[in-house]
């Protein structure tokens, strides 16, 4: 191989290289969220999405209705740059199969966003707001 078509191989592979390592950042929406304490009206307490797609969300047990209600399992994938797509269940998905999405918001500071809020929903409903636990 000439020294030109090398180096056209080498800055090729390198930039491809490249490309794939920026895919595997982190998605803002994945870590840990809670539900503040005066927000009663949301429907879950806790979402707790780690980086491998998968989570737990956890129901508040002090709405109505939620109080019997176990954990659900979630699996998950970005949807855009602040949107996720999360699907539960209670381990048998014919019993439970709930799609929400889970879109973070944030405020740009020092030159990158800070995305410490945001909202889960069910067909188009918000069922809870979330603060990122720290």
């Amino acid at each position: 191989m000439n020294k030109k078509v090398a180096l056209g191989f080498s800055v090729s592979l390198a930039l491809t290289a490249s490309i794939f390592l920026q895919g595997c950042s982190g998605h803002p929406g994945a870590g840990h969220w809670e539900s503040s304490v005066d927000a009663p009206l949301s429907q879950y307490s806790a979402l707790e999405l780690e980086f491998d797609g998968k989570g737990t969300l956890h129901p508040n047990k002090l709405v109505l209705g939620q109080e019997e209600k176990e954990d659900l399992w979630c699996v998950w994938q970005a949807k855009s740059s602040t949107v996720l797509d999360v699907q539960c269940g209670d381990g048998l998905a014919e019993n439970t199969n709930i799609k929400f999405e889970l879109t973070v918001v944030g405020e740009k500071q020092e030159g990158a966003f800070d995305y410490d809020q945001a909202n889960l929903t069910s067909t188009g409903n918000i069922v809870s707001t979330f603060s990122r636990k720290l």
